[in-house]
């Protein structure tokens, strides 16, 4: 499976994962320092692993925090994107399925 590599002070090693589960995007914290949040919602406590939160598109996702200076500037910047959910046809079926359940 692979990885997705990011250049940033605010990550730790181990932060999250994201996965697909009956044509849903799942993705969960895993007890990262400085957070993973969606929509400004952090996924869990500092050092805790989250549940399982289903990202939608134009979801904003946010790995980390930006740590900002003692002059007020930002001196290590967060990741954050805005989410696309490109499924197939066949995941969007079984997600309207699971949704029914």
């Amino acid at each position: 499976e692979g990885n997705g590599v990011f250049e940033s002070r605010v990550l730790s090693r181990q932060h999250a994962e994201a996965w697909v589960e009956d044509g849903r995007i799942l993705i969960r914290d895993v007890k990262s320092s400085n957070g993973t949040f969606v929509n400004g919602e952090r996924l869990s406590a500092e050092g805790q692993e989250s549940e399982p939160f289903e990202l939608r598109s134009d979801d904003i996702l946010e790995f980390g925090i930006d740590i900002v200076g003692e002059h007020g500037e930002v001196v290590h910047r967060k990741v954050a994107a805005r989410v696309t959910c490109a499924l197939t046809p066949t995941d969007a079926q079984r997600a309207i399925r699971a949704e029914q359940r």
